[in-house]
């Protein structure tokens, strides 16, 4: 028993219109040739397929039997072009790609659902690390795309932009500092600090500002990430940078509030590095234009 592609579709059609007038409007074919293929399909089948009502056609449990398997036939052929089609541009593999995990959290979640949505075909092996691990693991080719903060220290890398974000000042509900509209970061570092991980991008810019400083940093301990800083400040261990993402859904349980950092660099930058656009493989460049594209959005 066989059937074509065609008649399979006029039947999906036949049965979601319950008129074959209908469906070869939709279908844009003469009425007559749907007809005739659904009546060579009863034939084929040794059974009808339809009962016409005042309703229109009513469908049979052979033709319930059917449809179940047409649509099952037709999204597999869909699947299958849309395979072959993401072969033919090269739109199918592996991307490599490592990220600060600040980018991780805050953006490539989203940015990443998105462009799998768009190709699934394509697999990503994602990775966190600090900024200068991820320029060095593109540089030494062991990454494909690096999302980093601060400057590069390879210069045999391609940069883009890709987001930013600002910094606000974490501290207890009840800090004396609560109530300001923006602090300096001279006017913070008077206070217990809870420090960034060591070497990142965030530790590099804190180092800096506190080098500029006459009295030492209060780093009373580090932690690595925001979540961890987040418990520190509510255990009142000291006051912790964070993101405004992060801040704005820290603050909605009372516990700790946020003041916006009023230093130039509490605006960060975050930024991509490949290699040669050239040498990339044609999914790494996709993904480095969907990435560039969402940044300025």
């Amino acid at each position: 028993m066989q059937f074509d592609l065609l008649s399979l579709k006029l039947f999906i059609a036949v049965c979601e219109h319950r008129s074959i007038a209908r469906a070869a409007e939709v279908e844009h074919i003469a009425a007559s040739a749907v007809s005739k293929r659904m009546s060579d399909m009863e034939k084929r089948i040794g059974s009808p397929l339809f009962h016409r009502s005042n309703r229109g056609l009513e469908l049979t449990s052979a033709a319930h039997a059917l449809l179940r398997h047409a649509h099952i036939v037709m999204r597999d052929l869909m699947q299958m072009e849309r395979e072959l089609v993401d072969h033919a541009k090269g739109m199918r593999g592996q991307i490599r790609l490592h990220a600060s995990v600040s980018t991780i959290v805050q953006y490539l979640s989203n940015d990443l659902r998105d462009f799998l949505a768009l190709h699934p075909a394509i697999r990503i092996d994602l990775e966190e690390g600090l900024s200068r691990e991820v320029c060095r693991a593109v540089s030494e080719n062991a990454a494909d795309i690096g999302i980093f903060g601060g400057p590069l220290l390879f210069p045999d890398l391609r940069i883009l932009p890709y987001r930013s974000d600002h910094l606000m000042v974490l501290m207890p509900a009840d800090h004396p500092l609560c109530g300001a509209e923006k602090l300096t970061f001279a006017e913070i570092a008077r206070y217990d600090l809870v420090g960034p991980q060591t070497g990142s991008y965030l530790d590099s810019l804190v180092m800096r500002a506190g080098a500029e400083l006459s009295q030492p940093l209060r780093l009373r301990i580090r932690v690595n990430g925001f979540e961890p800083a987040r418990s520190m400040v509510e255990a009142g261990l000291g006051i912790a940078l964070v993101p405004e993402l992060h801040a704005a859904r820290y603050t909605e349980g009372g516990q700790v509030v946020a003041v916006p950092l009023d230093e130039p660099w509490a605006l960060r930058h975050w930024k991509i590095c490949t290699r040669d656009a050239a040498s990339l493989p044609p999914p790494v460049q996709v993904l480095v234009q969907h990435l560039t594209t969402r940044g300025t959005a």
